[in-house]
């Protein structure tokens, strides 16, 4: 296993804490974890610290997920985003390629599923 300071680092955002510690706890063997818990610290965090991956839930206070993806496009950031959300339906429009998210995973989480898939965008 690679060191915490050799580690990519992951931001989840989610307004649910048991997700985000879910989410902290299952990815931290691998990746160094962040949590923000609405779009406005996830846009913060994004845009002022370094993180190789994003998972973003669509329904989030102050900023959802949606609009928190397109302010990261506007701004050039070509980070890696996974959405995780409830609302299945919307799997489909976020897997066009002019989505900009480069993965879907519908609540409940499949963590396996989940991890394959960030192993295969960042590694470890």
């Amino acid at each position: 296993m690679a060191e915490k300071k050799d580690k990519k680092k992951v931001l989840v955002c989610d307004d649910e804490e048991a997700i985000r510690l879910l989410l902290k706890e299952a990815l931290g063997d691998f990746w160094e974890v962040t949590t923000a818990a609405d779009g406005r610290e996830s846009l913060t965090l994004a845009t002022t610290g370094r993180f190789d991956l994003m998972i973003v839930d669509i329904k989030m206070p102050f900023l959802n997920g949606v609009d928190l993806i397109n302010r990261l496009k506007e701004r050039g950031n070509a980070i890696p985003i996974l959405v995780c959300s409830a609302f299945r339906h919307l799997g489909d429009d976020f897997l066009k390629p002019s989505s900009g998210v480069a993965g879907f995973f519908p609540k409940p989480i499949n963590l396996k599923e989940l991890k394959a898939k960030i192993f295969e965008l960042i590694g470890v």
